[in-house]
Order: structure tokens, then sequence, then C-alpha cells
């Protein structure tokens, strides 16, 4: 039983951590995705008609 309740914990202890680092990389690309978006945005605090287009990412 002592076996079971510890593979038990470690499985309970590995998902969380994996829950833990995946959360992490879903921040890390979206703050790669607001640092894009400023890199592309000429005129970001024009008024929206004034606003020139953002440049294509090649």
């Amino acid at each position: 039983m002592k076996k079971v309740t510890s593979i038990l914990a470690v499985a309970i202890m590995a998902l969380g951590m994996a829950t833990v680092a995946i959360e992490n990389t879903a921040d890390e690309f979206e703050f790669m995705n607001d640092i894009s978006n400023a890199l592309t945005c000429n005129d970001c605090d024009a008024p929206l008609g004034d606003r020139i287009p953002p440049k294509k990412i090649a």
C-alpha cells in the first residue's frame, strides 16, 4: 500500500509540474506576440483613422 501511495504522489506532483511549465510557456508566447505587435506598429498612439498600416513580417 505504501508503494501505491508513493507512486500516486509522484504522479500527481509530475502532473502539477507539467501544468506549471505549460502555463509559463503560454505566457512567454503571449509576451512574444505583444513585442511583435509593438515592433510592427508605427503610429500606435495616433487616432485609428490616421494610423499607418503595420509592416509585413517576412
